[in-house]
């Protein structure tokens, strides 16, 4: 059901509310407030995305930002299962998160997501996690690009994509341009291999699992009663069911870095800088 509230001047722009039904066995509903390009969709911390201190984990945070993200752009008309239809898929290309505050257990919270303006061949999101009384308690900014699925070789963002960027918006962090450094791989330990739970729409490892992965396997002696305040990935290459993925770090000053590898011949598919407190 939309409902689209306009006004008969041009001061107050459109807000729609669109609530979507999950399926039609289950009727519990979302509901997503847009105005202009700015889409909000509010959740509630489930107790499986919490810690052992009640607080939400870095990745279920990046798992609400691409939820409403994936709504937003179902509502535009170019989410992944639409881009499939043309032969098109998205892959994330980098993101960088910072957690001000983590959320508590059952805690309602708002997602707000926008696109900003691209560079041709990278299309970008952006994302604030907002308490109910406003409070700023995360922010991202996002890289995406569109995947020719024959040639499995990145396209130029098709133009009906580009032109929804938020040119006049700022981002909610500053966006990375310059590549990150790899990790020496031979310092790499086999931490896990890849089964159907790790897997996304694309039938490749899921790009919050290599969050997890990266949180999840650090010695206890530099993460030990600290948590993930911030951190910034890059994907550089697929990984299926059945790879053995290899994990490799450095702490530098008051940043640690991570390389995840596969399999024998070690191929890099992530790398990442965080700090954590």
């Amino acid at each position: 059901m939309m409902i689209d509230l306009t006004s008969g001047t041009s001061q107050i722009p459109m807000i729609k509310i669109l609530k979507l039904s999950t399926s039609e066995k289950n009727k519990s509903c979302f509901t997503l407030f847009i105005m202009d390009k700015l889409y909000t969709v509010p959740f509630k911390i489930r107790s499986y995305e919490v810690d052992h201190n009640e607080r939400s984990t870095l990745s279920s945070i990046c798992n609400y930002f691409q939820e409403a993200a994936g709504i937003h752009a179902h509502h535009l008309n170019f989410d992944i299962s639409q881009l499939h239809a043309k032969g098109l898929t998205w892959v994330l290309y980098k993101m960088h998160v910072i957690v001000d505050q983590r959320p508590k257990r059952w805690e309602d919270i708002d997602i707000t997501t926008w696109p900003t303006a691209g560079d041709g061949l990278r299309a970008f999101r952006d994302y604030e996690m907002k308490s109910k009384n406003g409070e700023i308690l995360a922010r991202a900014v996002s890289q995406w690009m569109v995947l020719d699925l024959k040639t499995k070789r990145p396209v130029r963002t098709p133009a009906e994509i580009s032109k929804m960027g938020l040119t006049n918006r700022s981002h909610a962090v500053e966006p990375n341009k310059k590549q990150l450094e790899t990790v020496t791989e031979n310092k790499s330990v086999l931490i896990t291999k890849v089964n159907d739970n790790d897997l996304d729409m694309n039938n490749h490892v899921n790009n919050v699992r290599y969050i997890d992965w990266m949180t999840g396997y650090l010695p206890n002696s530099l993460v030990d009663g600290k948590q993930c305040q911030e951190m910034e990935i890059q994907y550089l290459s697929e990984s299926v069911k059945g790879d053995e993925i290899y994990l490799s770090y450095e702490q530098k000053a008051d940043t640690i870095q991570q390389t995840l590898f596969k399999n024998s011949d070690r191929k890099a598919i992530a790398t990442s800088l965080s700090k954590w407190q």
